[in-house]
């Protein structure tokens, strides 16, 4: 698994690729937690585009970090959420608390006109 993290304003992109699992997610836990304590972002997408399996333990992850968004009063957003990853979404729980935007472009503009 590898991850990419990008920042535009202050909003965090993570897109993971590969499996969202318990061994993956302690790889690169410590890069995105400095990554994040510098750039300190209020709102958080996940690009879901390559995404092949995601795990309680990865689900966990998720919600820490929308609760992390929500303290700063911020948002969080799923972008390009595949199939199987979605069915996933939906037995967690986690579209009830988090929206789904079909693009980054369209979760920016959501996220700086308020919505969400």
């Amino acid at each position: 698994m590898n991850i990419r993290l990008e920042f535009y304003k202050n909003i965090l992109i993570i897109s993971p690729i590969g499996e969202l699992d318990h061994f993956n997610i302690e790889k690169f836990r410590n890069k995105e937690d400095i990554q994040i304590r510098r750039k300190k972002p209020s709102n958080i997408i996940f690009d879901l585009s390559r995404v092949t399996f995601i795990d309680s333990p990865g689900i966990g992850y998720i919600l820490g970090k929308y609760k992390l968004c929500m303290l700063s009063g911020g948002k969080t957003a799923f972008v390009n959420v595949n199939g199987n990853t979605r069915k996933i979404l939906e037995i967690s729980g986690l579209l009830k608390i988090i929206k789904i935007c079909p693009t980054v472009d369209q979760a920016i503009l959501a996220i700086e006109k308020g919505g969400l």
